[in-house]
This record gives structure tokens, C-alpha cells and sequence, in this order.
């Protein structure tokens, strides 16, 4: 790539700065912090690198855009022109896209997409081409596949690309060239471009918390937190087998929606959600053979928190979530590390308006603010991102929430203290009228089944859920006086449990791979018939069913047997949950040492440059040298190794378990000999 002539004016202007108007530099363009430029004179090559620029253009607001582009059309790529906005031209300075009295490095405008326009836009539909004429259409579809550009002679106004010229749907090149506008090319495939408005709106500010949005995102939030909890719970019990992609198949992931009655959307979020949280995993949990996803070691401790906690947890996790839930195909098939970037523009919208938004408004706003972004995603992601930041809580009636205001450990004032209280009604329902503590929730878990969540949740006791609660271990008794210690218990219910509880356990069977007794002979002979059962006495009898199996087996035959241990006395047989070890936390990039950067820039306190004469005698000898580099994430490290060749830009070099490493010159740091 042959250098820009404006270099030295660019590097001249750079040198002339302050150490604070460096460093604003730096903040907008990290990219260039890896590794720390030696000199002004590299800083500035790294600036003027066509993929350092797009990255600062995707990070600029239609304002910003439009202004580079009418300098450009005055001729401020070549020469200095007039500042007609000098606030927004101070803007551009700050990101390194323009300087002096303004003027523009030429390798900017070619880093916006090809025919990209502010100033020109043009309004045009997918009904404005099909109102076209069957030879207009013609030319139209010949240029779309060849890279919309062509070479036409034609001058007569009656043909067809003089006419789509006038109607602004070609733009001419020069006189023998045209182009199809980005516009129409997206019409033809049946998109209507949105109108980019090159003005803030009068909505844009600084946004202030609402009680009636805090109250729907709490709710939101806290319907998430509980649909993760019975994520858990269900994986934890029966985990899923992956396939051998390590995704989920389309089979289990339908049965598991109809167990846990939760749509398959929103149980896609849970199941990447819970990945990212490190809530669930990927592996072989401990009796199991193959790949299946189950809860990890750590996910009891989120569900022994408080339920602010478990909202921020999943705050902070789905804020970095690369996975991409609604792609079509199975889930954990489609992940991007671009995604936390295009969820932090889609919240900025929100954080700087001063109004709530409607679906209209937030596109509007979210195409000046982001015009690169929004004009280059599908909108279906952009949708889905919107709709992930109203599920989680983020946004809720068109506004910013207090966790994205003042962050989340507002969630801790948003949640509502916890009861030790609920109403049970006759006919065999519980309101819960706020979220319970910890242990009464786990234990009504276990006595009802949730028929209605949210903040205050509707739960239903039934023969089978107060089974449940008996077969964990809980007497009659015991039940009986948990609902007294925590609302008026009505004499149905009473009279229902003590029935329950009487005939639960007249048979009773244990551990010996197993055996079953009972004070009723008559009653084990059907019991005999119901499961493969050898009679050893008119009271006794044994299986090569285990005890859970064999309990499963006689309660489909209608029968209400009970587990027991070695005394007689009554034996939880809730399975322990199926768990992972709890993956690392996945690793961030270390923010920019703009600091350092800048005494490099402004002592001349350069790291050294590598010593390839060093590399090579090492090379010769054998000899260990220490190389200190910059990964992918602009984190420094350093290895040591034996270099075996430096040739091509790169140094291959051999580590110390025998492998072979590459390292590319342009990421090594320093290299010094091993001692």
C-alpha cells in the first residue's frame, strides 16, 4: 500500500498535540494501543490503516458522517478547506479522522461502504421498483449482479438508463460509467431504507429513572431469574445429551419447553444465557456417559442467593453474551464476538434519550446514532437484541431502566424485600404475594407446581406434588405445620394432607437393590403384578429394580409406595443433581495503558524493538530466549522458547512440551536470552 501523501502533514499535526488531546486520541481509537506505538511517527501510520478508520467511522453518528463527507466534496481530502461546523469538526479531530484547520487523511472516505451518502439520500421502496418499467427493471438487475457498476454509451432520453437516471435510480460516474445506488439495490431485494436523519433529535438527553419502567424491567428481570432457576432445576434431574456438534437437538429441546412450560424462544435465551453465566455447561457430569449440558458446581450457589443477586448475575452475563439464541438451527450452533459491541449501541439509544421511545423513534434514533450499524445488521438482530434487553430487564416502556442507568447493583434497590408469608385458598391454590426467602421457596417448590410466576406468583397442591414433597423426605406432619408457619391453613388442605400421608408409604421399600414390605399381603401380591417383585414372605419382597426405578414403577399402577432406610425410618429419594465443573470465566480484553502509551509518545520511552540478529544466533545455537508479545486481545505475555526459524514476517519457534509456536514480528514486544 503505498503511503498517503498527507502523512507528514497528519504526523506534523499529531506532534503538535497536547498530552490530554493525545490521549482523547487514544480513548476513541484503542485499536492502535496493540502493541504500544514506539513513536508519533508509527502512531500515526496505525491511525491511517484503512481497518483502524472503519472501525472509528462504525463508532460515529450521522452528524460526524455527514460533515466528513461535505468536507470531502469541497476538496478537504487534498487541501485545507472552511470549518462550517467547527464542534463537530473538533469531534472528528478527537477520533483522529480529521486535522489542522480541517482537513481529511485521503484513506478515510474509502473506508465507508461503497456508495455510501448522507447529503444524497434517496427515497426509494421495494413499490418504486416494481413501478418501474419491465426494461428499467432489466437494466437494474443486470447491474446488481455485477457489482452495481457499468459502462453505458446510451444518450437518447427515451432509453432506459437516461431515464433511470432522471428518476435518480443510477448516478453517473463519468460519461461513460454509472452506478446502482446502495438504496436501490436494497429496495430490489425487498427492503425499505429508512430516511437517515442527520440532526439530533429533540428527544436525545440525559435520561431519568421511572417507578412504571423500573417496576415492568424488575418484573421482567425477576421472570428471567425464575425461569432460570427452573432451567436448572430440570437439567440438574435429567440432563440433556448434546449431539455430536455439542448442540442441542431439536427433540430434547421441544420436550424440555413442554416440561418446564416456557416457549422454545425464550428457552434458547435461558439455555445460552445460562452458558454464558457459567450456570449450566457442556461435558460429562459424574454417572454419565457423553456430551450433555448440565448445571456446573456454581449454580447451587446462585440459586442459595438472594434473587437481586441472581438478576445481576444474569445482567452481567447476558451484557457479554457472544451467543446468538434466535439463529436459525440448533441451539449453541451461532455465536459472535461482535455481539456485546451491537448490544451496548442498541442501550446507548436509551441512555441518551430524555423521553420514551416508540418502535419508530428508537429506529430513528438508533440510525443517527449508529447509522453503519443499523444500515448493515439484519434488522431481525436488531430486534432481537431490543427484545433480549426488554426480557432481561434493561428497557421497559420505551426507557432506560435503573439498571442501565446507574448500573447493575441497582438491582439490589429494585427488588423487593423478601416474605416469609403467602395465602393458601381453598381450592387448593397459594398466592405468593412477593418473592419468598430462599428456603420457604425451595420447599413450596416442592409441595405445589407453579401455575402463574412473576413478582407475585400463583402455585397449585396436588396429590402428586405433596407425593413429591413426602418421597424428599417430609412427614405429614411436617407439611402440615411448614404451610401453618407461613399462612392460615384451611381444613381441606389439612384433611387433604393427612389423607395423602396416611396412604403414602403403606408399602415400603429400601435399598437392597431392593425390597418391598408391607403389613398387607394382599396388597403386595398386586404389587407383584405391577413390577417384577419376588415374594420372599406374605409381607416381603425383592427386585432387581433400584429403588427409584421401582417406586416409579408401582405409582404408574396406581400404588402409594414410600422409600425407607436401613431403620425403617423414611428415606428422601430426590435424586442429587447431575452437575459440571464450572468452566473459567471467559477472558476480556485488558483495557488500553493509555497512560504508558503516552509517555512512549511524549519521552520517547519506546519498548525496544526485537533483536532479529538475537533470534537468528539463538536459532543457530539452540539457545532459549524469552519473547515477550501482544495476544489477540492486546493482553502481553510472555513465553519462552526455542526460536527455530524467523523468516516471512514470523518466528517459529519450538515451547518447551515439544510443540511449535508462531509468533508474528509485528506483535513481539521485546526478546532478551535465556539464562
Amino acid at each position: 500500500m503505498t503511503q498517503s501523501s498527507h502523512l507528514p502533514h497528519f504526523r506534523t499535526w499529531l506532534n503538535s498535540l497536547t498530552e490530554e488531546e493525545l490521549a482523547t486520541i487514544l480513548r476513541h481509537r484503542p485499536d492502535v494501543l496493540t502493541p504500544l506505538p514506539p513513536s508519533i511517527a508509527a502512531l500515526a501510520t496505525r491511525l491511517l490503516l484503512r481497518t483502524s478508520i472503519a472501525r472509528a467511522l462504525a463508532e460515529c453518528n450521522a452528524q460526524q458522517l455527514a460533515v466528513l463527507e461535505d468536507i470531502a466534496k469541497r476538496g478537504g481530502e487534498l487541501a485545507e478547506v472552511e470549518d462550517r461546523n467547527p464542534a463537530i469538526t473538533r469531534e472528528l479531530k478527537e477520533r483522529g479522522l480529521a486535522f489542522g484547520a480541517v482537513q481529511i487523511p485521503p484513506e478515510v472516505m474509502p473506508a465507508l461502504p461503497t456508495g455510501w451518502s448522507l447529503l444524497n439520500q434517496l427515497d426509494v421502496s421495494p413499490a418504486t421498483i416494481d413501478a418501474l418499467a419491465e426494461d428499467e427493471r432489466h437494466v437494474l438487475a443486470t447491474l446488481a449482479r455485477s457489482n452495481g457498476i457499468g459502462t453505458t454509451r446510451e444518450t437518447n432520453p427515451s432509453h432506459p438508463v437516461p431515464r433511470l437516471i432522471d428518476k435518480q435510480l443510477l448516478q453517473r460516474v463519468d460519461s461513460q460509467t454509472v452506478r446502482l445506488p446502495r438504496e436501490v439495490h436494497r429496495a430490489m431485494k425487498g427492503h425499505t431504507v429508512p430516511h437517515i436523519p442527520t440532526e439530533p433529535s429533540a428527544r436525545r438527553g440525559q435520561p431519568t429513572t421511572d417507578r412504571k419502567a423500573d417496576d415492568a424491567g424488575t418484573a421482567a428481570g425477576l421472570s428471567a431469574v425464575r425461569g432460570m432457576q427452573q432451567l436448572i432445576s430440570a437439567l440438574g434431574a435429567r440432563p440433556i445429551e448434546l449431539l455430536k456438534d455439542k448442540t442441542v437437538g431439536v427433540r430434547p429441546l421441544t420436550q424440555l419447553s413442554k416440561q418446564l412450560d416456557i416457549a422454545e424462544p425464550e428457552l434458547r435465551r435461558l439455555i445460552t444465557l445460562g452458558l454464558s453465566a457459567r450456570l449450566i455447561n457442556r461435558g460429562e457430569p459424574s454417572g454419565y456417559e457423553g456430551n450433555f449440558l448440565a448445571p456446573t458446581d456454581s449454580a447451587q450457589e446462585w440459586l442459595d442467593a438472594e434473587l437481586a443477586a441472581q438478576w445481576r448475575v444474569l445482567l452481567t452475563a447476558w451484557e457479554h453474551s457472544p451467543w446468538t439464541p434466535w439463529e436459525s438451527g440448533r441451539v449453541l450452533s451461532a455465536s459472535t464476538d461482535r455481539l456485546p459491541k451491537f448490544r451496548r449501541h442498541i442501550l446507548d439509544v436509551y441512555l441518551h434519550s430524555a423521553e420514551p421511545l416508540s418502535a419508530a423513534e428508537f429506529q430513528a434514533d438508533l440510525h443517527f446514532s449508529f447509522p453503519l450499524f443499523a444500515t448493515h445488521t439484519s434488522p431481525e438482530t436488531i430486534d432481537e437484541l431490543h427484545h433480549e434487553a426488554e426480557w432481561i430487564g434493561a428497557i421497559a416502556l420505551g426507557r432506560a431502566t435503573s439498571v442501565l442507568i446507574d448500573g447493575f447493583a441497582a438491582a439490589d434497590a429494585l427488588t423487593p424485600d423478601t416474605i416469609d408469608y403467602f395465602l393458601i385458598q381453598a381450592d387448593m391454590t397459594v398466592l405468593v404475594p412477593g418473592p419468598l426467602e430462599p428456603a420457604a421457596h425451595h420447599t413450596l417448590e416442592s409441595l405445589a407446581d407453579l401455575e402463574s410466576p412473576g413478582l407475585a406468583s400463583v402455585y397449585r397442591i396436588s396429590d402428586a406434588s405433596l407425593r413429591r414433597g413426602l418421597d424428599r423426605g417430609m412427614t405429614g406432619t411436617e407439611i402440615r405445620d411448614f404451610f401453618a408457619a407461613h399462612g392460615d391453613v384451611p381444613h381441606t388442605l389439612a384433611f387433604h394432607i393427612e389423607d395423602i400421608a396416611k396412604r403414602h408409604g403403606t408399602l415400603r421399600s429400601g435399598p437392597a437393590l431392593s425390597y418391598l414390605r408391607s403389613e398387607d399381603p394382599a396388597l403386595l401380591q398386586i404389587a407383584a403384578k405391577a413390577a417384577p417383585l419376588r415374594l420372599l414372605a406374605p409381607t416381603v419382597a425383592i427386585s432387581q429394580l433400584r429403588v427409584s426405578e421401582l417406586l416409579e414403577r408401582l405409582r404408574e399402577n396406581g400404588l402409594s409406595p414410600a422409600a425407607e432406610d436401613e431403620n425403617g425410618a423414611s428415606l428422601s429419594i430426590a435424586p442429587e443433581p447431575a452437575t459440571l465443573p464450572t468452566p473459567s470465566p471467559r477472558a476480556q480484553a485488558a483495557p488500553p495503558d493509555i497512560a504508558r502509551a503516552l509517555r512512549n509518545l511524549t519521552t520517547g520511552e519506546a519498548p525496544s524493538l526485537p533483536n532479529l540478529d538475537l533470534v537468528h544466533a539463538a536459532a543457530r545455537t539452540a539457545r532459549p530466549i524469552t519473547i515477550g508479545y501482544a495476544d489477540k486481545n492486546g493482553n502481553t505475555k510472555t513465553r519462552t522458547v526455542t526460536p527455530l526459524t524467523v523468516a516471512g514476517g514470523q518466528i517459529d519457534a519450538r515451547a518447551a512440551d515439544g510443540s511449535t509456536i508462531r509468533f508474528p514480528l509485528h506483535r513481539i514486544t521485546s526478546v532478551t536470552l535465556d539464562a
